[in-house]
């Protein structure tokens, strides 16, 4: 069973840190909607049952309720959700009112990712958020209010000119509102970012790795200590509070990606993801023309799922299973002995774990366990 995930290119504003798909162009939302219903209708003629909805962007809550009504109508013809299966839609603060919130409820949506970022206005207005801290603590109430409990809140450390004060400020503020689980990003300069001109212009400060390093440290800790699960890089929850939709990439599980810049995955070998383009993908999928030019596609070899799943797994509090790796795990235990001994990285006999400092070196660690063409015959042995 897959998950689907719907990409709605559309924000209010640019952030100065992102460098997503989106667009702040919001006349094609109609045309948006009509050809994402019928990419669903072509790719996924015969209903499909799904174990999660997921839409993000961009930034979904700013489709209208009649936008969001005609999507979900689609998506129960061809994508189905099972029952109490996750319905995740991302939200910023600014565009919760309760009118919204009814909505969103009516049409099934029992999670919300609320983009926040910080509660602290003079770093909102650094990143040109659209929003104050006030109006994003307002916005998880509501939602609380209105029934939907089962909130993610995105939060960002790492930034310049910050200190570990303000992040522990920021995380307490979160724990404070209830919300059950929180995403958590290190600042990272995109090129052609507003964020990299201006750094570029020493107009701002670059984010500094040890600024990063102690709000990560702190916050793992910390979360644990209050009964948290830190169970991913980027993501922590209350116990039994994962998100589900999330869960299932690092896990390598199917997926279908719906609109512009979206990927897919069929939890085996083969990734497409669609052109990052507005009109192409509208003009594409019209009445009449052919979509044929809008989708990449990736055949990913042995070694390519192999070494997927190394890096993958390392993310995750479960680590890397042995029996992943089949013979190839002999390999990893030499070469990864350096790590073990240096305390990133711990071993059971089940497999590969890294330690919260660890994480900090993750993409390290994977490339040096990445296996290569020498390297083929033993997973083919296995």
């Amino acid at each position: 069973m897959a998950g689907l995930y719907l990409h709605v290119p559309y924000c209010r504003q640019a952030c100065h840190y992102c460098d997503f798909h989106f667009s702040t162009q919001l006349g094609t939302q109609e045309a948006m909607v009509e050809s994402m219903g019928r990419e669903v209708e072509t790719r996924i003629p015969e209903p499909r049952m799904m174990q999660t909805w997921y839409w993000g962007g961009g930034t979904p809550s700013l489709l209208t309720s009649a936008q969001v009504k005609t999507l979900v109508d689609g998506f129960i013809r061809h994508t189905p959700l099972v029952p109490k299966g996750e319905f995740t839609l991302e939200a910023n603060p600014e565009d919760v009112s309760d009118v919204q919130l009814r909505s969103w409820r009516e049409i099934g949506v029992n999670r919300l990712s609320m983009g926040i970022q910080t509660f602290v206005d003079r770093r909102l207005a650094w990143m040109n958020r659209a929003h104050s801290g006030e109006q994003a603590r307002d916005a998880v109430r509501r939602a609380q209010d209105a029934g939907l409990e089962n909130i993610t809140v995105d939060l960002m450390y790492g930034l310049p000119e910050t200190s570990l004060s303000e992040w522990q400020e920021n995380v307490g503020q979160a724990l404070e509102l209830g919300v059950p689980h929180l995403s958590t990003y290190a600042l990272t300069v995109e090129d052609k970012t507003a964020l990299h001109h201006q750094i570029k212009k020493g107009t701002t400060s670059a984010p500094k790795d040890e600024r990063a390093r102690e709000d990560f440290l702190w916050l793992r800790s910390a979360l644990r200590t209050a009964g948290w699960e830190p169970y991913e890089l980027s993501n922590a929850s209350k116990p039994g509070m994962r998100a589900q939709h999330n869960s299932a990439y690092w896990s390598g599980e199917a997926y279908v990606g719906i609109g512009p810049g979206a990927h897919s995955y069929d939890g085996a070998a083969i990734r497409q993801w669609n052109v990052s383009h507005n009109l192409r993908y509208i003009r594409g999928w019209k009445p009449g023309a052919s979509p044929e030019g809008l989708v990449e596609v990736e055949v990913l070899s042995l070694l390519d799922q192999k070494n997927e799943r190394i890096m993958t797994s390392l993310r995750r509090m479960e680590g890397l299973l042995r029996s992943d790796m089949g013979p190839y795990a002999e390999t990893l235990d030499r070469r990864w002995k350096s790590f073990l001994e240096n305390g990133w990285m711990t071993a059971t006999d089940s497999g590969w774990v890294l330690t919260d400092e660890g994480l900090l070196w993750m993409d390290m660690v994977a490339a040096e366990g990445f296996a290569t063409a020498e390297d083929l015959g033993t997973f083919v042995s296995s």
